[in-house]
């Protein structure tokens, strides 16, 4: 029964990864992803300086980088890597969660690990994600093993993990911050006074490797002050911080798919509760309710913050969801009925074949790369480009890599260090003043209603040759390729 038990899990992990594979082989791009495409390409030393510009921190765009000098840029590449990570945090319930908890819960650990809604969704993303989720969840299961057996190993492993969450995303720094804390905390009460010096040992480490970067993060909170582009919008905010785990892609998700997440959500949080509550007490229990309970956490630490600058955003809370897995793999395992295990992973399954045929149907679509084609075709050897809108600006500037071409920055976004990512061939300009002097073709990257047009270049200086309007499917962007002549 157990090498039985055993096949099927491995079963299930092969399925699963070949599963959120199924919608990643494309070359489209976001604005997130040109920038992580983009750094890549920089020295070690250009990212490091670059993303102090930005609001992330750069282990995951120096692994890009180890692989942009194995493969140069190359987008699949860089995709194929997001999923890894999610294959790599399932097969955890395989070598670790069933060896800590138990067959039942290593399975059920991998089911959600490819099948929870959102998982599909960042499988694809060229962004950090996916790999902070994977070493959150490592930095918590070492805590967890120290707690039961204290081995050399595992607090090098702890340690280890603790700084790739740091050094990945912020609210990784968030999580470990607080696994530490909560280990310390054990610890003392506990009376392991030995442990106690071991800890202080570790502690120390991260807090030495980290304080070069800890400079960086008190500067940046101090530019944040001045701004963030996220914004607390209540109940539209609570309901994408509840429903994030089981809907959709935020950007393109209808209200209707969020309003069924956000149901489903209710009940199922509430089923955790109730879960939990009439459990027998064991160490395992204590540990999925620290798993839940660390969650909860971080998301409550981010909304305190977000009293002063607000960084509350349902998208990062996929970098602690291996911890909100774990705590649902366990319940799951000890649930007697199995008619609620098996509603449960038939919803589940429900909501994330949805998301991924979406997802398939978005990503393949034939209109998502004719902008760049028509381009490619029209563009001359020395004609420049000229955009005021980033967004779409960066992904024109990720794939015309060959081309000068000018960021209009009319909003003065804080963000000229940042942008360098772009570089060399995307300069940040805050006037138009460097075209006084050009005499050529100049492609103007405008919104279907010519905004940037009519506002900057419907004058005598200029003669309108062309425009072409192009809608694509992935993240529903517009582009408005206009050719005029200076």
């Amino acid at each position: 029964m157990l090498k039985s038990v055993k096949k099927i899990h491995l079963i299930l992990i092969v399925l699963g990864t070949i599963y959120i594979t199924a919608s990643i082989f494309h070359t489209n791009l976001w604005f997130d992803e040109t920038f992580s495409v983009s750094l890549a390409s920089h020295s070690f030393s250009e990212i490091w300086s670059i993303t102090a510009n930005d609001v992330h921190p750069p282990l995951y765009y120096w692994m890009l980088r180890v692989l942009y000098l194995i493969f140069g840029t190359n987008i699949l590449v860089y995709r194929i890597f997001s999923m890894l990570g999610i294959a790599l945090f399932a097969s955890l319930g395989y070598t670790h969660i069933r060896k800590d908890l138990g067959e039942k819960a290593g399975l059920a650990f991998s089911f959600l690990a490819f099948f929870l809604p959102i998982m599909c969704i960042y499988a694809n993303e060229i962004r950090m994600y996916s790999w902070t989720m994977v070493f959150v969840t490592l930095a918590f299961i070492y805590a967890y093993r120290i707690l039961k057996t204290s081995t050399n190993r595992n607090w090098c492993l702890f340690t280890l993990f603790s700084l790739a969450s740091a050094y990945t995303h912020y609210y990784g720094l968030l999580a470990v911050g607080i696994i530490n804390v909560v280990l310390f905390v054990t610890l003392c009460l506990a009376k392991q006074i030995k442990q106690i010096k071991i800890f202080l040992i570790a502690a120390s480490i991260q807090i030495l490797l980290y304080l070069p970067w800890l400079i960086i993060l008190l500067k940046q909170m101090d530019d944040l002050k001045k701004g963030f582009w996220v914004e607390l919008i209540f109940p539209k905010t609570l309901i994408q911080i509840m429903s994030f785990q089981f809907g959709g892609d935020l950007a393109t998700a209808s209200v209707i798919h969020t309003n069924i997440a956000f149901m489903i959500a209710i009940v199922l949080y509430l089923y955790i509760g109730c879960r939990i509550w009439k459990m027998k007490k064991s160490n395992e229990k204590k540990w999925a309710v620290w798993a839940i309970g660390l969650y909860l956490a971080v998301i409550a630490f981010a909304f305190i913050l977000s009293l002063k600058t607000p960084i509350l955003f349902a998208r990062y809370l996929f970098t602690i969801t291996g911890l909100f897995i774990f705590a649902l793999s366990y319940i799951l395992a000890k649930e007697e009925k199995k008619s609620i295990v098996i509603l449960i992973a038939g919803i589940m399954i429900a909501l994330s074949v949805y998301n991924n045929l979406a997802l398939i149907k978005a990503n393949y679509a034939a209109s998502n790369m004719k902008q760049i084609d028509y381009l490619a075709e029209e563009i001359q050897p020395n004609d420049i480009i000229v955009y005021s809108n980033i967004g779409i600006g960066s992904v024109i500037a990720t794939h015309f890599t060959d081309h000068e071409q000018y960021f209009y920055n009319v909003d003065n976004w804080d963000a000229v260090g940042a942008f360098k990512a772009y570089a060399p061939q995307m300069t940040t300009v805050a006037d138009l003043s460097f075209l006084n002097d050009y005499q050529g073709r100049i492609w103007l990257i405008d919104s279907e209603n010519f905004d940037f047009y009519n506002s900057a270049f419907k004058n005598d200086a200029y003669s309108f040759k062309s425009s072409e309007i192009f809608l694509t499917a992935y993240q529903n962007y517009r582009y408005n390729l206009i050719l005029i002549v200076r």
